[in-house]
């Protein structure tokens, strides 16, 4: 593990990358602004066990919203509706988009594929794990950090 991804390379204005903890996996996401990072979040949950073609073709369009709450929260709850999208209904998802709605959550959706369709790394995550998660802006930038069981 320990890949990374970064728009503008390292820890660039946006990117996530992933790696080992102890039996699990941790994510560490950041974005200019909160959707950003929490896209990145989830695109970093996707690396898991996807290896996602960016110009794949989506076969379903899936809403997804969280929130209002703590932003660790909402975290906590976009990453659960990925774990759960890929194992209820077998897919992938290839792409996110995510606005702020007006009572502090946030809602948008995910572009799907089936997962028959992508090259896959490893097991679908089973769980998030509230210890350990932060998420929160500083400096400008917004930074979160999850540990998924795998």
């Amino acid at each position: 593990m320990g890949q990374q991804t970064s728009a503008g390379g390292g820890e660039g204005p946006r990117g996530h990358r992933v790696g080992p903890h102890t039996a699990d996996c941790v994510i560490e996401a950041w974005g200019p602004d909160r959707t950003a990072c929490l896209v990145e979040a989830m695109d970093a949950l996707v690396q898991l066990f996807a290896e996602i073609d960016p110009s794949a073709a989506a076969s379903r369009v899936v809403p997804v919203s969280a929130g209002p709450g703590a932003d660790a929260e909402i975290l906590v709850a976009l990453l659960e509706e990925v774990i759960c999208t890929a194992d209820v209904l077998g897919s992938a998802p290839v792409r996110f988009h995510l606005v702020e709605t007006e009572d502090g959550g946030v809602a948008g959706d995910m572009e799907i594929v089936d997962r028959r369709d992508v090259l896959l790394v490893g097991p679908v995550p089973k769980a998030v794990s509230y210890s350990g998660i932060e998420m929160g802006e500083e400096a400008g930038a917004w930074h979160c950090r999850a540990v998924v069981d795998v």
